[in-house]
């Protein structure tokens, strides 16, 4: 049975392994991803959410640029390129109109490429984010993590964020 076009042979993988463990980057603009490369199982893991934003965005259309066919290639620059206009600084609304249109092109084809069982609802979901980043703003504003950590009481969760945040703005006004 034949390879599919987009493993890579176990040489790709040492090769992108070893480039990885080569990266440097400016002081808090991403951790050590050395600590992430398995260089026996040829692998990544253990990234903090940050560090995979970082290789979404900026490293994927980098790292598999020359062993990748272009086709493959293109899907997954396409897709960083989706998740870098959405996750920038600031939002150029014609961008984010023009992702809206394309984003389900791009995930066409991601279907063409990969497998049926690649593909879930979390998948699905990046056909809203354009118009949720275009109707909501920046997603840096709609980040729930400060709301996760207020949470001290699951069976009510909503009191507790309310709790959490009266006795926040009570420090704020009596300091």
């Amino acid at each position: 049975m034949p390879k599919v076009v987009y493993t890579l042979t176990r040489e790709q993988k040492r090769r992108i392994c070893e480039w990885i463990t080569r990266l440097k980057f400016p002081h808090g603009y991403a951790s050590n991803l050395v600590r992430c490369v398995g260089m026996k199982e040829l692998r990544l893991h253990g990234m903090k959410s940050h560090d995979c934003h970082v290789f979404i965005q900026k490293l994927i259309s980098i790292a598999f640029r020359e062993m990748l066919p272009e086709s493959v290639w293109s899907a997954l620059a396409e897709v960083s390129l989706l998740f870098q206009i959405l996750c920038s600084a600031t939002l150029d609304v014609n961008k984010v109109k023009e992702l809206e249109d394309s984003v389900a092109a791009i995930l066409c084809n991601l279907e063409i490429i990969f497998p049926p069982s690649f593909f879930n609802s979390m998948e699905h979901l990046v056909v809203h984010l354009p118009y949720e980043a275009r109707v909501g703003g920046r997603i840096q504003y709609r980040f729930l993590q400060g709301l996760k950590m207020k949470v001290k009481n699951k069976a009510h969760v909503e009191a507790s964020i309310v709790e959490a945040y009266l006795v926040e703005e009570i420090g704020l006004f009596t300091s």
